[in-house]
């Protein structure tokens, strides 16, 4: 379930009146602003925009992208959402993987059920949270190693412990 771009955030507001916008960064390390030099809107297709400063403030980034140059202009940005392609995009560790390339996944239990597709992942803290739209409803449970067994982005499935997973689910249905 491979996507070639990623979402970086999303325009705020303007800040100042020389083209500056607030971007509220999906990132747990502001850092990478520091040297990234461009990122992508999306319209029918991706449009590359050079970023030609960044700062951080907080948990904020201020970017200043090229041809933008008055606060009108960066009004008319207000909500939009910059992007990332693969090749750029932060590196992971060895054995991690982007959550957008698990969106979409089937999930199967060790019994060989289809539990459902992957619709979401919620990221508050311990561990996460697989969101797993089933015949029935939804069903929640941690993404942990005792219950997720194997994630397979090429095949795009991913294997959880059967009862594990009928310990530690809730379901809405």
């Amino acid at each position: 379930m491979t996507t070639e771009y990623f979402e970086l955030g999303r325009i705020l507001r303007p800040q100042g009146i020389k083209g500056e916008v607030k971007f509220d960064a999906f990132t747990d390390d502001l850092s990478r602003f520091d040297t990234l030099d461009f990122a992508y809107f999306k319209n029918e297709d991706y449009e590359r925009i050079n970023i030609e400063s960044a700062r951080i403030d907080g948990k904020y980034a201020y970017l200043k992208l090229e041809g933008i140059d008055t606060r009108n202009e960066a009004e008319n940005l207000r909500g939009c959402f910059l992007y990332i392609d693969r090749a750029h995009a932060a590196k992971l560790p060895e054995g991690a993987c982007y959550i957008q390339d698990l969106i979409g996944c089937t999930v199967n239990d060790t019994n060989g059920a289809i539990i459902g597709t992957l619709k979401d992942i919620l990221q508050n803290g311990a561990a996460d949270v697989y969101v797993v739209k089933t015949a029935k409803g939804n069903c929640m449970f941690p993404a942990v190693r005792h219950v997720v067994l194997e994630r397979d982005i090429k095949s795009g499935t991913i294997t959880v412990d059967a009862q594990r997973l009928d310990e530690v689910a809730i379901h809405d249905f």
